[in-house]
């Protein structure tokens, strides 16, 4: 049985001390393909840390939204040369956060639109992160699926568009993500006492429209809290979902790591 971290930070500095080692320990737990996650400008060049896992690593380049006010056009020009990388599958991490940032929605807005554009001129699908705010009326899902629906125009020879990565919205977020035919990014969140409505909604959403991360070292599962997430919890998170909702254990990993495959040029 093989699984895929759909959403990794390997290149983070948590990793400094031993990112050989952590890669070595996922691969021995058959977690065999690795998307990371490179999403500011300073980052893209770090690829260079995994041409030793050429076979295992695959790449998303983006601006996150926090950096919504601090990028320029030729960083726009640096990243659709990345894109254009035989080791690309994404456009990513890019969205709108208005949980830390919610104070420059409007720059937010212009910078995933013209993300958006180049999404659409390659053409290459997205990773979106969406993190609403504190308050009720900071409802960054809402916008972010609004906006896609009227404005994302990339039609993908895959069933799937993309990734709606580490899913926390509600039930009618869900289906309106399913509708613009993403999957749900499901990581160590799903084990979280509090989100039984998570839970829920991935065992409504079934196998075929899912994909595991880990989004590391952030978001460990419960048994971990506290500590740093690696890939190498996957298959902890594949059995806590498989557990929950009730699906065929082997049968539906399969599935879920051919979901994450279906990306890979």
């Amino acid at each position: 049985m093989n699984y895929a971290d759909t959403h990794a930070h390997l290149s983070d500095k948590a990793f400094d001390s031993d990112r050989a080692e952590s890669i070595s320990s996922a691969v021995n737990l058959n977690v065999n393909v690795f998307f990371e996650i490179l999403c500011s400008p300073k980052d893209w060049d770090k690829d260079i840390l995994f041409l030793n896992y050429k076979e295992n690593f695959y790449f998303a380049y983006g601006i996150h939204p926090e950096y919504a006010g601090e990028y320029s056009n030729q960083d726009l020009i640096k990243l659709e040369e990345k894109l254009k990388g035989n080791k690309s599958v994404f456009l990513g991490e890019i969205g709108l956060d208005y949980y830390w940032v919610n104070d420059n929605k409007e720059k937010q807005f212009n910078l995933l639109r013209n993300q958006i554009k180049i999404s659409e001129r390659l053409p290459m699908p997205c990773v979106f992160h969406c993190r609403n705010g504190k308050n009720a009326a900071d409802n960054a899902y809402a916008d972010l699926l609004d906006f896609l629906k009227k404005e994302w125009n990339y039609n993908s020879t895959n069933k799937k568009r993309g990734i709606l990565h580490s899913f926390s919205g509600g039930d009618d977020d869900a289906k309106r993500a399913l509708d613009l035919n993403l999957y749900l990014g499901i990581n160590g969140t799903f084990t979280y006492p509090k989100n039984k409505e998570l839970r829920e909604i991935v065992k409504k959403a079934g196998p075929d429209n899912i994909v595991y991360e880990t989004d590391c070292p952030y978001l460990p599962p419960q048994s971990l809290r506290g500590k740093r997430n690696s890939p190498s919890n996957i298959p902890e998170i594949s059995y806590e979902i498989s557990s929950y909702c009730g699906f065929a254990f082997k049968e539906s990993a399969e599935k879920i790591y051919n979901n994450s495959l279906s990306f890979i040029k």
